[in-house]
């Protein structure tokens, strides 16, 4: 082992900005020990394209700049080296769109979630403050008549609006603080810059700007209707101030349409985001998920210096595994299917050989003996690796079945001969014979189709850093977590495991950002609905008791009680088909910045776009109910009594 300078020490917190995992320690590239015999180092290996470089632009140079000077030097190096370097170039691209950019979109959507339920929230209060000044309209009148301005009246009317702003956005801070723990809980870690969110001075500020801009604006509108009054009718009669009709009604039929809408659209775009997470929850990987263990093993190389101790190494851990209780199986692979690793090679065709740079690609894994046998890969054809394939035996290789039918359709895969540009040492690489054909595997992500895919012996192709695959006969397969590392101590006690997870837990991280989407959204939305329905009941409350004496004449004159709730309820579904409308319009427009987060499910599914019409509708109706039943049990001798 080679000893190591400990020479500072980072914020306990910090985290290199393109990492995806946890790190402890850091070391130079050209310190780097962990390359097996036959695997230079980054620094020497012309051919390895797996490094990220991060720099800081000078003041001045734009990023095409920079990507133009970078180009030339990609250029001239594929001339210099063209065995390593054909085809290969340079892509600069900003920092921060290499971080957040998967998720830039989603957070675009949720922001719009956030000010649709907003809009809605303060249509409501608008309302809200329409009617309480109709209510207030022979003490409004009074004041003008003592001599009060229409601007000294607005102005009232809108402190109090600000006020009755600024205490929800305080109330939401409160809120806020108690629902940022349980956000963070709920935030998949594979999202950036998970530790960053907390209510800060911005977020402080931000909030009561909006508190106060909102009090404002939709307190404004009422404020000024409010201040227009008749002072003859309104002190000689003592009625309430607009009555329901004219602009004011108009005005309150107009913010309900527009909740309706803005709700509509966001029940959409829930419904397509759940139908996405259960669609993605339901595709086939290819293997048996459960019960299977995994871990990581990294051999140094400085004690595992040539491919001969690799192989030795895994041939005396691997059967003490295999042999323990409760395990079925066991076997290694690199890289692990949906660890957002993945490992992508050039390979030769021995009938239809290529110059290098123009040869086909396929991702490539290295497995162990009885690695298809412990996750559940059907066999189609051929055979599989066996303890006869050696370092020293002829070079094998395994494809998956859309590898066959791609680059060998309508032949017999088996027997033929490829070289993938992978050799244990610095031999160019070998014509290997494909031995045989597996089921396919969703090895990069639940969201991407099947890949042509070969499958290389450890054997032949010894990797310092794999990862264990265990499958268990118990249900609870981390049971068995302390048994091997027992195991692997026996070998070598030097030795660390690492990332020991059930394997469902990585496709319980692969949903982790579909399935939190949806939650939020859902979220959004049922809080968009509820408020709608308080809005429309609201706006139909307030009709029925402004029209009460018209509703008592009807009742005297022989209307039907069923008349009367027929015609309540026929002008709130009237408002919100004119909403469903303008909603559907703003859907199919809104849905398209979705398209990037569907999967299985078409931005404008129809079956989502009806059952969510159906949804408001039948919301709509619920809340409009009360109201239409209220009208119709109207006493008219009562309704008349205060004529």
């Amino acid at each position: 082992r080679r000893p190591y300078t400990v020479i500072g020490v980072m914020p306990a917190h910090f985290q290199f900005p393109i990492q995806t995992e946890a790190v402890d320690l850091y070391t130079t590239i050209a310190e780097d020990a962990s390359n097996a015999e036959g695997f230079k180092p980054a620094t020497e290996a012309r051919g390895s394209h797996s490094v990220v470089g991060i720099g800081r632009l000078k003041s001045g140079v734009s990023i095409a700049q920079a990507q133009a000077d970078l180009s030339t030097i990609a250029a001239r190096l594929e001339k210099q080296y063209p065995d390593s370097n054909t085809y290969f170039s340079v892509l600069l691209k900003p920092l921060r769109e290499d971080m957040v950019g998967d998720v830039r979109t989603a957070l675009y959507v949720l922001f719009g979630a956030v000010v649709c339920v907003l809009l809605i929230a303060n249509a409501n209060v608008a309302n809200l403050l329409l009617a309480r000044a109709s209510v207030r309209g022979r003490e409004i009148a009074l004041r003008a008549a003592l001599g009060a301005s229409r601007a000294r009246i607005v102005r009232q009317l809108l402190t109090e609006s600000v006020l009755l702003s600024a205490l929800g956005g305080l109330f939401g801070l409160l809120l806020a603080e108690w629902g940022t723990a349980a956000l963070i809980r709920a935030v998949p870690q594979n999202i950036p810059r998970i530790g960053d969110i907390q209510l800060d001075a911005s977020v402080l500020g931000f909030t009561l700007l909006v508190s106060l801009a909102t009090g404002i604006i939709f307190g404004l509108v009422p404020a000024w209707q409010a201040s227009h009054v008749d002072l003859n009718s309104s002190l000689k009669s003592g009625m309430r101030i607009g009555g329901d009709g004219g602009h004011k009604g108009r005005l309150r039929n107009g913010l309900v349409m527009a909740e309706v809408a803005l709700a509509l659209v966001l029940l959409i775009s829930a419904g397509l985001l759940i139908q996405s997470f259960a669609r993605l929850g339901q595709v086939q990987t290819g293997l048996r998920p459960d019960r299977l263990l995994t871990a990581r093993i990294s051999l140094p190389a400085s004690a595992y210096p040539k491919n001969e101790n690799v192989i030795s190494f895994f041939a005396q851990f691997l059967p003490k595994v295999r042999a323990l209780p409760g395990v079925e199986a066991a076997s290694t692979i690199v890289p692990l299917p949906l660890s957002s690793s993945n490992m992508v090679t050039d390979f030769d065709d021995a009938d239809h050989p290529l110059p290098e740079g123009q040869r086909a690609t396929a991702p490539a894994r290295i497995i162990a003996t009885d690695y298809f046998k412990t996750v559940g890969v059907p066999v189609r054809q051929g055979r599989i690796f066996d303890e006869h394939d050696t370092f020293t035996s002829a070079p094998v290789v395994i494809v998956n079945e859309l590898f066959a039918s791609k680059f060998f359709a309508g032949q017999n895969a088996v027997g033929k001969r490829i070289a993938p540009g992978f050799s244990a040492g610095d031999e160019k690489p070998l014509m290997r014979e494909i031995i045989g054909v597996v089921g396919n595997v969703k090895h990069h992500s639940l969201r991407y189709d099947y890949t042509p895919e070969m499958y290389l012996p450890v054997t032949q192709i010894p990797f310092n850093e794999t990862s264990l695959v265990v499958r268990t006969r118990v249900v609870n397969a981390a049971s068995l977590t302390s048994a091997v590392r027992a195991q692997l101590a026996a070998v070598d006690p030097n030795i660390p495991i690492t990332s020991v997870r059930v394997f469902e837990d990585y496709i319980s991280r692969s949903l982790a950002r579909p399935r939190f989407n949806a939650l939020l959204l859902s979220i959004f939305a049922a809080t968009a609905l509820l408020l709608t329905a308080i809005g429309i009941y609201g706006v139909m409350a307030y009709s029925v008791a402004q029209r009460t004496n018209e509703i008592g004449i009807r009742i005297a004159l022989g209307a039907a009680q069923s008349s009367i709730f027929r015609l309540i309820v026929g002008q709130a579904m009237a408002l919100v088909a004119i909403s469903v409308g303008i909603g559907l319009a703003g859907a199919f427009a809104a849905t398209r910045l979705l398209n990037s987060l569907l999967f299985g499910v078409g931005a404008w599914d129809p079956l989502t776009f009806g059952a969510i019409v159906f949804l408001v509708a039948a919301v709509a109706f619920l809340a409009a109910w009360l109201p239409a039943r209220r009208a119709a049990r109207v006493d008219p001798i009562v309704a008349l009594r205060t004529e």
